[in-house]
């Protein structure tokens, strides 16, 4: 993955001494949890993220005799995999970003339990999924929300903004997630949300932490335009060629 060596020993040459802190998360099927991660490491070089889905080849996963893909067996052997294919080392953080639609109730306290005996294992759960994470980048006030399954809260995602949703529009208000999610979260002290409220802001405090606020704001301000000019570019290329 053209990672520099990970640790710091007296015997690694300068040049290969890490320089960045890995966050490797892995989060159930679909792709949003993915794309959305993924803007991250684009922000600053002071951190490196794993999307454990796309680094864990299909060799180590048949290794771990994984058939269910999106059940909660899956996310953490896929987890296990990973860290015997590239380690950690003590500054890094593993992320279990989970919905509770998919999980059973004893499933996610295993997971939390299996959490608090590793050093830097941590679980963010959203209840019901994700999107309600998202949901906080555009409002605070989610009691408001008709929603209460998965898929309403998907629909309703997609109606936040002009075109539907895509990473880059609900990106710049991670500052104002964070605040709107804990602001919501009625129990902070416990590992579980309760219905329409999520963890995933405690992720994203470790991240911003780690990235600083001058590195997010320079890549809101200049970076993230840049992206969003070339993928309408991109566009535009593509409809060209489909029309010759």
């Amino acid at each position: 993955m053209g990672h520099k060596k990970r640790g710091y020993t007296k015997d690694i040459p300068e040049e290969l001494v890490r320089d960045y802190k890995l966050f490797a998360i892995a989060c159930e099927g679909g792709k949003r949890e993915p794309e959305y991660f993924k803007l991250f490491p684009l922000m600053s070089k002071k951190i490196k993220v794993d999307v454990i889905e796309d680094v864990v080849t299909d060799e180590e996963l048949e290794k771990h005799k994984l058939v269910h893909r999106s059940s909660p067996k899956w996310v953490l052997d896929r987890a296990v995999a990973y860290i015997e294919k590239e380690g950690l080392v003590d500054e890094d953080d593993l992320w279990f970003v989970i919905d509770t639609d998919r999980w059973e109730e004893d499933q996610i306290r295993n997971l939390a339990k299996y959490c608090e005996s590793r050093t830097n294992w941590n679980i963010a759960i959203s209840n019901p999924c994700f999107e309600v994470w998202l949901f906080f980048h555009k409002t605070s006030k989610i009691e408001d929300s008709d929603s209460e399954t998965c898929d309403q809260f998907k629909h309703e995602i997609s109606t936040l903004e002009k075109g539907g949703y895509h990473p880059y529009k609900f990106i710049p208000y991670l500052k104002t997630a964070i605040d709107n999610a804990k602001n919501a979260d009625k129990n902070p002290d416990h590992y579980n949300p309760d219905s329409k409220s999520t963890k995933v802001y405690l992720l994203a405090e470790a991240l911003l932490a780690k990235i600083g606020v001058n590195d997010f704001s320079n890549f809101i301000s200049k970076s993230l335009p840049l992206l969003i000019k070339a993928d309408i570019d991109r566009m535009k290329a593509l409809r060209k060629r489909t029309r010759r």
